[in-house]
């Protein structure tokens, strides 16, 4: 209570320097938690993509003929692939193969209430990877692919635009024309979940699956394996690869390539371009640079300032060790009364980077998949206000703590008695 004081104290005394001093501090929480916010909203676990961490993910697949080197093509995965090299894996917990999301029209069956929807082709398995909120009815079975109408399921907000009711299990609606039943309805999904997004899911054709040709193992789709446990992926990594080998050895004229994958989930986020694997070490040098830059830069202004009120007190730190304050304690109260301004300007800060982040979500998630998409970019609260964000927020309003007051406290301390009462 008495360093809280002490600092109040200092705030009326020059309300100019300690405005200052909690501001700087507040910009430089408000781009680092801005950048750990973005991360996690991007790689963490949270809903629907609960298994972030314990997922593989294939997305691109290379061809080249056996004769001829220089003949190569670039695609996506399918759902051939899935079958043939990750389904059978005894250590894959479930699997999923989907394409990117499309635009579609979706209306009622006499041509009514038209809209243009963000469609997902996928499978049964995508249920067991992505966790979703149904609010009505369930995900795709295997039982569907025998149906005579295909399924789909659809959010939330798309059947109250089409229905005006959530209550939409079992209707038929017309997409791209051709009739589907409707056999969920889920809670709406944010754009920044890159590959659980889309407002309508439907269920691709069995046929997908059947590897007839080498061109079967090329569609536009991207495969993601749900591991048993993180332990268990390099396993995993090398049953696949022994898969292609097998399949490779079993075409006449071609090679698949998989390229160094399956992917982590950053490897996955980044992997833009299909023959060009991401660049991993560049990205967390990035990361660690603009940390830096983010924290040396405030803290050298903060030290400025910092400097120039230890100066105004010298008088005050020579009579405290005039009467037996040791200079451990004068820097122990110094790094005190400041951490209180430090934690002010992290509560302004930690405000400040929802705000920011909120305000320039579509820069901060817009990718290659969503470009185009009529979807929300709602950022989940898991994100926002989680442990570890805050604890993030704490360390580093400590580590500008040391960095802005340690240096001057330090010198000031050092001063003897006499020439800190006669330095005014």
């Amino acid at each position: 209570m008495q360093t809280i004081r002490q600092a109040i104290a200092l705030l009326r005394q020059n309300p100019l320097l300690s405005t200052i001093s909690i501001l700087g501090t507040a910009f430089a929480i408000t781009m680092i938690m801005a950048i750990v916010i973005t991360w996690q909203t991007k790689y963490s676990d949270i809903e629907p993509e609960v298994n972030r961490s314990r997922c593989l993910y294939i997305s691109k697949i290379h061809i080249q003929n056996k004769e001829n080197k220089n003949w190569n093509t670039f695609g996506s995965c399918s759902p051939a692939f899935m079958k043939e090299c990750v389904q059978p894996l005894e250590k894959v917990e479930a699997c999923t193969s989907f394409t990117s999301a499309a635009v579609a029209l979706l209306s009622m069956t006499d041509g009514t209430n038209r809209m243009k929807v963000d469609v997902v082709n996928t499978d049964p398995g995508f249920w067991n990877v992505f966790r979703m909120q149904f609010v009505a009815g369930r995900g795709f079975e295997e039982a569907d692919w025998g149906g005579k109408v295909q399924s789909v399921v659809i959010s939330a907000s798309t059947a109250r635009k089409l229905f005006g009711t959530t209550d939409a299990v079992g209707k038929i609606v017309l997409l791209n024309r051709d009739e589907a039943r409707v056999c969920g309805v889920v809670k709406d999904v944010s754009v920044t979940a890159k590959d659980a997004y889309a407002q309508v899911w439907n269920l691709y054709p069995r046929s997908r699956q059947d590897a007839t040709s080498v061109w079967s193992y090329s569609r536009d789709f991207t495969v993601a394996a749900l591991v048993s446990s993180v332990e268990d992926m390099p396993a995993v990594k090398q049953e696949i690869e022994k898969r292609v080998k097998d399949v490779n050895a079993a075409l006449p004229e071609f090679l698949i390539d998989i390229m160094e994958q399956p992917d982590g989930i950053v490897e996955h986020v980044n992997h833009v371009w299909a023959n060009i694997s991401p660049d991993l070490a560049m990205l967390y040098l990035q990361y660690f640079i603009a940390v830096l830059i983010i924290l040396l830069v405030p803290s050298l202004n903060l030290c400025g300032l910092s400097n120039s009120r230890m100066q105004q007190r010298m008088g005050e730190l020579g009579v405290r060790k005039a009467f037996g304050a040791t200079r451990g304690i004068l820097i122990r109260q110094i790094l005190n009364e400041n951490l209180v301004l430090t934690l002010l300007g992290g509560i302004v800060g930690l405000g400040l980077s929802y705000l920011s982040v909120y305000g320039m979500r579509n820069w901060l998630f817009i990718n290659g998949d969503n470009i185009g998409t009529s979807g929300d970019f709602n950022l989940s609260m898991s994100v926002l206000f989680s442990p570890v964000v805050f604890c993030l927020a704490f360390l580093f309003c400590l580590i500008i703590n040391l960095l802005s007051a340690g240096v001057p406290a330090w010198i000031a301390a050092r001063h003897t008695i006499v020439d800190s009462l006669n330095d005014k």
